[in-house]
């Protein structure tokens, strides 16, 4: 079902890179049926502190099983392919979400900033309130951010990584992550060929994943390390890794729990990782 007001070009994945200033925010978050945990957080949003929304929020102009859909006339989402998505990431990652997600599609990042008050980003998701806002008419991104805070809050390289590993196109058929227009491993195969794919000592936490520069490099990075993560010890390994994890983590915490989670240290992990990319 395509539901819309005019014509739209509809994204099946989410191709475009989140600039720099596209990050999470950190809110409180209330406990959620005993299993969101401190979990309030604005996923990709805009890393400065928000100004005064000048308009008001988009009103509700469609509704389906699993979402609320918020834009204005003239414009469009594809709830047929994000209802598709939506049945295949939460079977993927084991989690019943236990209310609608309201679904905010904006024109533009002005629009985004005037009805939001963050401006300078593509997406964002506020797991406490169960509301994604993005510019675009699916969204394969933000919305994974709202399932898995329903599991726990690692640190922003996880936490993105496991979005990006889920950026697939399931109602195609293809399950191939992808980001920026180009498969995480095949991406990350080349930084390796280069001598540019970092050391995942020196990104797994928040301050250095975020200190990295290169937005598209860090996104595919972690995007990769997720995918194959998942893939090699399994979903509920790496969810476990999540329930017990924090955002704030710092190297030693991450290593000690990301070992007892999965059941390999971070280095094995990385070893066997970069082993499968040289080989891809």
């Amino acid at each position: 079902m395509n539901i819309q007001a005019g014509g739209d070009r509809h994204v099946r994945a989410r191709e475009v890179a989140a600039p720099k200033s596209a990050y999470m925010d950190v809110r409180p978050a209330d406990r959620l049926a005993c299993a969101v945990l401190l979990l309030a957080l604005a996923a990709c949003g805009g890393s400065g502190s928000p100004t005064s929304p000048s308009l008001q929020p988009l009103p509700v102009v469609a509704e389906t099983p699993n979402f609320r859909y918020h834009y204005v006339a003239g414009d469009s989402v594809d709830a047929a392919w994000q209802e598709a998505y939506h049945s295949w990431a939460i079977a993927k990652l084991g989690v019943q979400v236990p209310r609608k997600i309201d679904y905010y599609k904006y024109r533009s990042r002005q629009d985004m900033g005037d009805h939001t008050g963050k401006y300078n980003t593509n997406g964002f998701a506020d797991p406490a309130t169960f509301e994604i806002h993005t510019l675009w008419a699916t969204d394969n991104h933000e919305v994974v951010h709202i399932y898995t805070a329903l599991v726990g809050r690692p640190s922003d390289f996880f936490n993105e990584g496991i979005a990006v590993a889920l950026q697939t196109d399931p109602p195609a058929g293809n399950l191939d992550s992808v980001f920026n227009g180009q498969l995480v491993h095949q991406a990350c195969r080349q930084y390796l060929q280069l001598g540019t794919l970092p050391s995942l000592d020196r990104v797994v936490t928040t301050n250095d994943f975020r200190a990295i520069s290169d937005d598209v490099l860090s996104y595919r990075v972690a995007g990769s390390f997720m995918r194959f993560a998942i893939d090699t010890y399994g979903t509920s390994r790496v969810l476990e890794f999540f329930r017990v994890s924090s955002r704030d983590d710092n190297l030693s915490t991450i290593k000690q729990r990301f070992s007892a989670a999965i059941g390999v240290s971070l280095e094995n992990a990385e070893a066997a990782w970069t082993t499968m990319l040289r080989g891809a």
